[in-house]
């Protein structure tokens, strides 16, 4: 797999793994959501898309939602880069593109589906918040804060205040349809937020 499964259960001592199952899962999510509505991908119809028992999806994952979760995390961490290894304002840019873009699609139905069912579930809710959330927005948040420190962002203050007012703007937007959500807006609000120096844009190409 391409990232670390956080919410999977423990797997059982002395029960053998089955080759694959994970990503067999997280890849019947992803092609569920293309042709079915969230409230009707069951447990039951991911196990049989996967080719796998509901008993091995219940092995690695409490509940439908944490499936959903580890389904996110995976489809984001594809598809929504956070390099920490590039300069913070590529980086950064690359991840807001990427944001402005994916979430018009299918990692915004997951996105959806997920955040939907986690405010019904108060557990599940503070597993989304501490194993996913935190561990992007806290990266973001370290970018952000080397931007400022290299001279790459103008903006003063403290770097998670930053990520809040321009990440939770976005969010703000794309949840509740609320004024334009695109690859161009989520730029333009870096731009306003971040103050990133001049000229950035010349050693910068959008991802793919």
């Amino acid at each position: 797999m391409s990232h670390e499964n956080l919410l999977a259960a423990p797997r059982p001592r002395g029960r053998p793994r089955l080759e694959g199952a994970e990503d067999r899962a997280l890849d019947a999510v992803i092609e569920l959501l293309e042709i079915a509505p969230v409230q009707d991908i069951t447990m039951e119809r991911i196990a049989e898309r996967a080719g796998l028992s509901k008993i091995t999806l219940y092995r690695r994952w409490p509940s439908r939602l944490a499936l959903f979760i580890d389904a996110l995390l995976r489809r984001v961490a594809e598809t929504q880069p956070l390099d920490e290894s590039l300069p913070p304002i590529l980086a950064i840019a690359n991840n807001l593109a990427t944001f402005g873009r994916r979430l018009n699609g299918m990692n915004g139905a997951l996105a959806r589906a997920v955040l939907g069912e986690s405010l019904a579930d108060p557990e599940m809710a503070h597993i989304l918040r501490d194993r996913y959330l935190a561990h992007r927005r806290d990266a973001a948040i370290r970018l952000i804060g080397r931007g400022q420190a290299d001279g790459s962002f103008a903006a003063t203050g403290e770097a998670e205040e930053l990520h809040d007012m321009l990440y939770g703007a976005l969010w703000y937007r794309f949840l509740f349809g609320v004024g334009r959500f695109s690859e161009a807006v989520a730029l333009d609000f870096m731009e306003k937020v971040l103050r990133p120096r001049a000229g950035w844009q010349e050693s910068w190409t959008a991802p793919a």
